[in-house]
């Protein structure tokens, strides 16, 4: 078979494979829709890799919830044996697949991964482990979806996103065919079958807009005419197939996205030979020991064309025969749900919801759990409280927060009813945390007290979490007497339990709780130590959440009190932590918090890019997005953009949610900030008055001297209670807090204390501190002060730096960019190497704050 208009492609991926075969390996994403021939474009270039490659291909099932890791298991009896041993998680699978992919002799692995748009969330884990880690193996991987089934905030779409700077990522778009593409279709369809009437070729590309399968498949339906849906086009194949052929193919459909051959004889009443006619035909085709439509447009036009009697019965028949073959749970669960089978499904789905959830597929577990719970009627109440408890559990993981929120109280309403002391304090535990994430405080703090009261005098693990969840939640409120008194109960308690995992994991939450709060309120050498301890023994337990719970402590501590070098160290360490975990929520965190220490050391334009990658994710919690979105406010407002208020208004609607000083002081902060520039002191005093009952209470000098800093001269406050470069602000001091704010590395900051003083001299030095930082709002408020005083204003240089922050290489991609040029064409045009050209896009994307190609041409056409 030849393939039209696809010789530019092939040729590309034909020196990927030969990158790969050098240690230079590829992750190749091909994007096109549906029917534009990603299949047969891969299956060409399987074909031309010839002996130069070891082949392993697997594919992703849309025809139910999927199983995890679906392509991984279809690719098994082409990789080594030992890949996957029994029992195995999936980091020890993820990282032996690596190992073989690095120690292979010099024939390097092919490795097809076809409809990604399906895959399930271990699958999704799986190729972003590959994507990050691909340029140091000897493989290609082949990896096709369709764009307009990755919707921007979800799974997919999060994956091209964060994989796309990658070094060994590339990606492909197949386009439609060209009008004369689909001539000579019909041309050569003519040469095989002169008695077959022609088509029209331009009506026919403009019906089918050139897609592949729609041309194919009008002209193999043989009707001569140009039919008005694709639907048409299969069906009027399959009307010219014997009744023993139709009935045939209805079993391949609803059998999903392979049918096996087995599997197929024992159902056909006429055996494997009642599926040669629709073979012949090319409706089908053999693959391996399996019978796969050409397309899923195909089979789904079939499948749903099948009557509900029929596809009931035929449903219920591949539920037995697939049982007897020991198929997978989840596949077995969709078909039992299809036959109306409650037993059935109830028998598979929660089994296939627990292997999912093992693997790390929780968007699949959720989903076979809630297929449990839905025929569910007849079981007990104990079996449906246990159903709703673990489908909370994996909400939660999945950032469904009002959803675990509503199956864990159905789960605490059963278990109440039965007078389940220990596991009602637990649920009431458990949602204290939930609405801590929801963003309502108040409720969390409720919840929490009612779990220990519940739980108090069981001498149990769950009395234990219950304490330590109470302890922080005081910690997130900056309490330090609450989270030492909780917290050494907390411990008392767990030394007195017996030995266990789930004692361990108790002890290193706690420790948690109480070293951050001990560095928040002061004692930076106390506190760290604790925090240190708790992250050693989470990783020496393989306690991943709570390891990275330690980095993001230790990360926004270091962060908010301006110690910069141990803030750099701790968030470079904990995203490499959370990344080759595939901890994704705890790296968004972790990400948030970056931007704010990159905004701090005055790096603007990283900053605000860092920030806007993280508000691009759709499942981002409301504690995931509050840090970034301080940091956008800031960066808008000092540049004098009208953007700022939106950021603003959005921060503060999250803050007042959460009423934790270390939500409420940042957002303070930089309205009075805002207000400053805007020369309105008097607002930024009243936002300060109305936060200071909230930072007077909380045991943390640095966000409390944040507010305090903006108060009226007549509010009296405490001095030793805050920071240092707050203190010297509040006591008039002014050039010594900005020198202070020198010495921490925050030139902002400085530039602000040097013009809130008054006087001449450092109001000239701010204007020029300001203007370095691209802070043009905050450095005309400056100009206006020593206008206004009748001082004169310092002259400032025409030669600004680039407003992104580029170099003056990147300011020469930065135009070629905008035309819509290649790597390959920029790397010619300035007689540079490709990868150098790369490097080059990469950080012009991050400093621009471009998610893409695309969406930095499309910004860059609106400015």
């Amino acid at each position: 078979m030849t393939l039209l208009e696809r010789d530019e492609q092939l040729t590309a991926l034909d020196g990927y494979l030969g990158e790969a075969a050098d240690g230079h390996g590829r992750l190749v994403f091909i994007a096109g829709e549906a029917g534009v021939g990603k299949s047969s474009f891969v299956a060409q270039a399987v074909r031309q890799s010839g002996s130069r490659a070891r082949i392993a291909v697997g594919g992703c099932d849309g025809s139910a919830t999927p199983a995890p890791l679906g392509p991984l298991v279809e690719m098994l009896p082409d990789l080594p044996d030992g890949l996957w041993p029994d029992d195995a998680g999936r980091q020890d699978v993820f990282g032996r697949l690596l190992s073989e992919l690095r120690t292979v002799d010099v024939t390097p692995y092919l490795l097809v991964i076809e409809d990604l748009h399906w895959a399930d969330e271990a699958t999704l884990g799986l190729v972003r482990f590959l994507a990050r880690r691909i340029h140091t193996c000897r493989a290609l991987v082949l990896a096709t979806y369709r764009p307009e089934d990755a919707p921007a905030g979800l799974g997919l779409r999060l994956l091209l996103g964060d994989t796309a700077s990658a070094t060994g990522t590339r990606r492909i778009d197949l386009p439609v065919l060209t009008a004369a593409a689909v001539a000579t279709l019909i041309e050569r369809q003519a040469g095989f079958d002169p008695a077959t009437p022609r088509l029209d070729a331009r009506k026919l590309h403009e019906v089918t807009g050139g897609n592949a399968f729609f041309v194919t498949e009008a002209l193999s339906a043989g009707t001569g005419q140009v039919p008005p849906t694709v639907r048409d086009a299969v069906m009027a194949g399959v009307s010219r197939l014997g009744e023993d052929a139709q009935r045939a193919l209805e079993v391949v459909a609803l059998a999903g996205a392979r049918a096996e051959a087995g599997l197929l004889g024992d159902l056909l009443a006429h055996g494997l030979p009642a599926i040669d006619e629709p073979l012949d035909r090319g409706l089908v085709q053999r693959v391996d020991d399996e019978v796969v439509f050409r397309h899923e447009l195909a089979r789904l036009a079939v499948a749903e064309a099948v009557p509900i009697g029929r596809g009931t019965h035929l449903h219920r028949r591949l539920l037995a025969a697939l049982e007897a073959r020991g198929a997978d749970p989840a596949r077995l669960a969709h078909h039992a749900e299809q036959a109306h089978d409650r037993d059935a499904v109830l028998r598979h789905a929660p089994v296939a919801a627990a292997r999912a959830a093992a693997l790390g597929a929780h968007r699949e577990a959720v989903r076979q759990y809630r297929r449990a719970l839905r025929h569910a009627d007849g079981l007990d109440d104990g079996a449906r409280a246990d159903l709703f408890w673990a489908l909370g559990y994996e909400c939660y993981l999945t950032s469904r927060i009002d959803e675990a929120i509503e199956a864990t109280e159905h789960a605490r309403e059963i278990w109440d009813r039965q007078g389940e002391r220990v596991r009602v304090g637990d649920a009431w535990r458990c949602l204290s945390r939930l609405s801590w994430f929801a963003g309502r405080n108040e409720v969390a703090e409720d919840q929490g007290r009612v779990a220990v009261e519940l739980l108090d005098g069981t001498h149990t693990v769950e009395l234990a979490r219950a304490l330590s969840n109470r302890a922080q939640l005081r910690m997130l409120a900056s309490d330090l007497g609450g989270t030492q008194e909780l917290a050494r109960r907390t411990l008392e308690l767990v030394d007195t339990l017996p030995v266990s995992p789930e004692r361990d994991e108790v002890r290193t939450h706690a420790l948690n709780n109480l070293g951050t709060m001990e560095i928040t309120a002061g004692d930076l050498d106390a506190g760290t130590a604790l925090l240190r301890e708790s992250l050693e023994l989470a990783r020496g337990t393989d306690l991943q959440e709570h390891a990275a719970r330690a980095y993001c402590n230790l990360v926004s501590s270091a962060v908010l009190q301006r110690r910069h070098g141990e803030a750099r160290r701790y968030v470079d360490e904990g995203i490499d932590y959370c990344v080759d975990r595939d901890l994704d929520a705890w790296t968004q965190y972790l990400q948030g918090w970056r931007s704010r220490l990159l905004l701090d050391q005055g790096q603007v334009a990283e900053a605000r890019a860092a920030a806007e990658a993280v508000l691009l994710r759709a499942d981002l919690a409301a504690v995931g997005a509050l840090e970034p979105r301080v940091v956008l406010a800031h960066v808008h407002a000092r540049a004098g953009s009208p953007d700022a208020a939106t950021h603003l208004a959005r921060a503060a609607a999250l803050a007042e949610g959460m009423r934790e000083i270390q939500r409420v002081a940042p957002t303070t902060a930089a309205r009075c900030e805002a207000a400053w520039m805007a020369g309105d002191e008097q607002t930024g005093a009243r936002l300060a008055l109305e936060a200071w009952p909230t930072a007077q209470a909380a045991d943390c000098p640095w966000n409390r001297g944040s507010i305090a800093t903006w108060l009226a001269a007549d509010v009296e406050v405490d001095l030793g209670s805050l920071a240092p470069p707050y203190a010297l602000e509040r006591a008039g001091d002014w050039e010594g807090a900005a020198e202070v704010w020198r010495q921490v590395g925050s030139p902002f900051e400085q530039a602000l204390a040097l013009a809130r003083s008054g006087r001449k001299e450092s109001l000239s030095e701010a204007v020029r501190c300001f203007e370095r930082v691209g802070a043009e709002a905050a450095a005309d408020r400056a100009r206006i002060l020593l206008r206004t005083r009748g001082w004169s204003v310092p002259r400032t240089t025409s030669a600004a730096r680039h407003p992104d922050g580029l170099t003056a290489r990147e300011t020469e991609v930065h135009a070629l960019l905008r035309e819509g040029l290649s790597d390959a064409e920029i790397a010619e045009r300035l007689v540079i190497s490709r990868r150098t050209a790369e490097h080059h896009v990469a950080s012009i994307l991050a400093k621009t704050g471009a998610s893409s190609r695309r969406s930095f041409v499309v910004r860059s056409t609106q400015t």
